[in-house]
């Protein structure tokens, strides 16, 4: 009885989260932490969530800082977004710049600034207004992206990752990766230059150089 007591002690002190707040009214900042991190709120200044499990949401008017194993939001940022994790899920909106960095991650938001992401596998999707600077394994490119993207495929071991392209491209770009494919849905306006393996099978206009045994990681862009 007394070992189930104390585990059960230990659980409720696991799962417990802190809170605290501080500030004036007009800049009122919200911080979060513990094995779970959850929660709307509302802040006048910034907030900051970490923990094992973290859902962030609600309205924030400045930054908003998440760091955790598995990170879920939906929340409205008026400032910068930062965000670390192993799983990430982001669908709320971003006023100014966003820095994501993980291993898996999934985003459709409206991204109002420079967008810059790290990690082995993602899906982008939702409106990117500002430029998109992206590295990793894989990407899914599937939003409306306003401003020119920089994508290069890593992974290591000279691994050059994959890319695959169903959205828009307003402004074109550069993608470097092993592979690139081009879905038929896919637009792009403005010059877009890819560095790959093989020549995607794609009809619309594009600049196209054979990656021919290097590491998108060392191409020199012009």
């Amino acid at each position: 009885m007394k070992a189930i007591l104390l585990i059960a002690a230990s659980a409720t002190a696991l799962t417990a989260c802190s809170y605290s707040s501080h500030g004036p009214a007009e800049n009122h900042s919200v911080e979060r932490s513990g094995l779970v991190a959850s929660g709307d709120v509302n802040a006048t200044g910034s907030a900051d969530y970490s923990g094992m499990f973290v859902d962030a949401g609600g309205d924030i008017r400045r930054d908003l800082s998440l760091s955790g194993a598995n990170v879920v939001s939906d929340a409205r940022v008026g400032g910068d977004l930062n965000i670390s994790g192993a799983r990430i899920r982001f669908t709320g909106s971003v006023a100014g710049d966003t820095d994501i960095a993980g291993a898996t991650m999934y985003l459709d938001g409206q991204f109002g600034g420079r967008l810059e992401v790290m990690g082995a596998r993602a899906t982008i999707d939702g409106d990117i207004l500002g430029d998109l600077d992206a590295m990793g394994a894989r990407f899914n490119l599937e939003g409306r992206f306003a401003a020119p993207v920089h994508v290069v495929g890593g992974g290591g071991n000279g691994r050059n990752g994959r890319v695959v392209l169903s959205g828009s491209l307003e402004q074109g770009g550069y993608i470097c990766a092993g592979r690139v494919d081009i879905r038929r849905d896919a637009q792009v306006d403005g010059p877009l230059t890819i560095i790959s393996d093989e020549r995607p099978d794609w009809s619309g206009s594009f600049e196209y150089e054979a990656l021919d045994g290097r590491n998108c990681e060392h191409v020199s862009r012009n």
